[in-house]
């Protein structure tokens, strides 16, 4: 298996971790030291076992989360993501920082579906959104 193959093995057993609840296997992918930023909130996140605890103590549990996209190479990665609420759909993006074989770090942009707003109409055309 190449660097690049074990790198986006990486970020799925991340993300399917995460989902599972699986948090032995959280510590296992991140560096014990590993950062996540959620810029939105300004919160910052410091080490391994406060990411599991935040995941640990979610309300409800982290959404089930649907990914679009991941693309990467060497220690950046960046992974696209459908966060699904209920009635409402989250556009996720985690950039994802890599020392040696595990995540060292996370940066993670979230926010709802909102409308396309008219003025811009004749110049733009609308995607489905997300199933």
């Amino acid at each position: 298996m190449t660097l690049e193959q074990e790198r986006r093995a990486t970020v799925v057993r991340y993300l399917e971790a995460l989902q599972a609840g699986d948090y032995a296997a959280l510590l296992e992918v991140l560096v014990p030291e590993a950062l996540t930023r959620w810029p939105q909130s300004s919160e910052l996140i410091t080490g391994a076992m406060s990411c599991v605890r935040v995941y640990q103590n979610y309300p409800g549990g982290p959404p089930p989360y649907q990914v679009r996209r991941i693309s990467g190479s060497g220690d950046l990665w960046v992974m696209e993501l459908v966060a699904d609420y209920g009635p409402e759909r989250w556009y996720t993006v985690s950039i994802i920082e890599f020392e040696g074989g595990r995540i060292a770090r996370l940066t993670d942009y979230f926010g709802p579906t909102v409308p396309a707003p008219e003025w811009r109409r004749e110049w733009v055309s609308l995607e489905a959104p997300a199933a």
